[in-house]
């Protein structure tokens, strides 16, 4: 709508009542605070036909008197101030109502927050040779203006360290730079779209990045968790990705507590994801990934590559999956392989390349499953597949076809303990990989 305005037509969108604080909060992010819309109670998509004739008919006369007024009834405009104070009878009590507002006013992610004093946030800007007002990038999905001093700000809040700084500024960085627009519409997508970060190069070691058994709560993932959790506070914070206003996600997924993980370089057979990315092996990098979901693919039993490679192969049929465009415009799997299956197919000759190839080629699927639930008459499918309503259900059920489009959009990173377990996530745009020395 706000395209449409700025082609100098009147444009007011009927925004579904869910969807009220989103509408607001992206008209102003996107640069015309002043858009009115008109209020439905349901969601258009999977509504009966009359139903949705119905809800609008109703909103017509006010459709009509807000395209023919200038008031703006959801105008509400917040005052920002430099410096918060929280005061109690201790430092406790004090920090107790500090958590307590920021909770209220959603900047931290429901879990207590430390708190962000200017002397911390000076702490650790000594962590990066940038000044606190040099500018990072435009952080989407809101495109907030990070700069150095607001990155610290939010690292503060997680508990970050100097040492940790260049590594979440470069991940904020690494974002911006993720296509179309920083993955702008899948941030904002109803889908349990998250980002995760994988840092390959001499710094992970260096400041403690677990590369085994990474995912999770504890002691081993202390840095893990704190790294993610600043780079989630930043993108809340600065990139305004609020839930239930630039977040529309229907159910929620816990990977929005962002992950960020190491590569187990030490026990890959191949080069690591940074190095083909282009960075050399000496050099420090972050990646970042959208997922969209994740699959535990289990093999107990397979010693042979082409054995283990199946079992992934079988597992990536599971989650997504469609014979639209790829829309996305970039990569559909993100594998998560552990040492005990790439050690041993890296030593019988795989390389990624190959790896990538033979998951592709396996990882099939009858076209009568993957279209019996797809009202292919109304469908947006790709002409290249309209022959498929031609076909018998008999013919569909025997016709199998690729799941992916491209063995180029299968992302490999090694990465766990000892165990045959690897995780698979449903995955897209395409990652973007930056360079972590340029902010030490």
């Amino acid at each position: 709508m706000i395209e449409v305005e700025k082609m100098g037509k009147p444009a007011v969108p009927i925004v579904s009542g869910r969807f009220k604080d989103d509408a607001i909060a992206s008209s102003k992010a996107f640069g015309m605070p002043d858009l009115q819309f008109i209020i439905v109670p349901r969601i258009y998509r999977n509504l009966a036909d009359e139903l949705c004739v119905s809800q609008t008919e109703d909103v017509m006369d006010n459709l009509i008197s807000v395209l023919t007024s200038n008031e703006d009834p959801y105008k509400n405009e917040q005052k920002e101030n430099d410096f918060l104070f929280f005061e109690g009878e201790d430092k406790y009590e004090s920090v107790l109502k500090m958590n307590k507002h920021f909770t209220d006013e959603d900047w931290s992610d429901a879990l207590p927050v430390y708190p962000p004093t200017k002397e911390t946030v000076q702490e650790l800007l000594k962590g990066t040779s940038l000044k606190g007002s040099d500018i990072v990038c435009d952080m989407p999905p809101g495109f907030g203006v990070a700069t150095v001093e607001k990155i610290a700000i939010n690292a503060a809040l997680a508990g970050a360290k100097p040492e940790h700084m260049p590594v979440i500024i470069a991940a904020v960085k690494c974002l911006s730079e993720m296509g179309p627009h920083g993955g702008k519409s899948l941030l904002m997508s109803t889908s349990p779209h998250a980002p995760l970060l994988v840092v390959n190069g001499p710094i992970a070691k260096k400041i403690g990045l677990n590369s085994g058994s990474a995912l999770g709560p504890g002691k081993e993932n202390e840095i893990n968790v704190i790294v993610g959790r600043a780079f989630y506070l930043c993108l809340k914070n600065i990139g305004m990705w609020y839930p239930n206003k630039m977040d529309m996600d229907t159910i929620g997924t816990t990977r929005k507590f962002v992950h960020c993980v190491a590569e187990n370089e030490q026990m890959s057979p191949w080069n690591s994801y940074a190095e083909d990315r282009g960075f050399s092996k000496e050099k420090s990098a972050v990646s970042i990934f959208i997922t969209d979901g994740e699959l535990d693919v289990q093999d107990q039993g397979n010693t042979s590559a082409e054995g283990l490679l199946k079992t992934i192969a079988y597992g990536i049929t599971f989650g997504i999956m469609g014979v639209g465009n790829n829309r996305a415009g970039g990569h559909e799997r993100l594998i998560f392989m552990p040492p005990d299956v790439a050690m041993p197919v890296g030593k019988e000759g795989f390389s990624k390349k190959d790896v990538r190839e033979f998951i592709y080629s396996h990882a099939n699927h009858s076209v009568g499953k993957m279209t019996q639930y797809i009202p292919l008459e109304d469908a947006r499918v790709d002409e290249k597949w309209h022959y498929l309503k031609n076909l018998s259900e008999s013919e569909k059920l025997e016709k199998e076809i690729p799941l992916l489009h491209s063995p180029d959009n299968i992302d490999i990173v090694v990465i766990g303990a000892d165990r045959a377990k690897t995780l698979v996530f449903p995955s897209g745009p395409s990652s973007a990989t930056v360079g972590i020395d340029q902010y030490i």
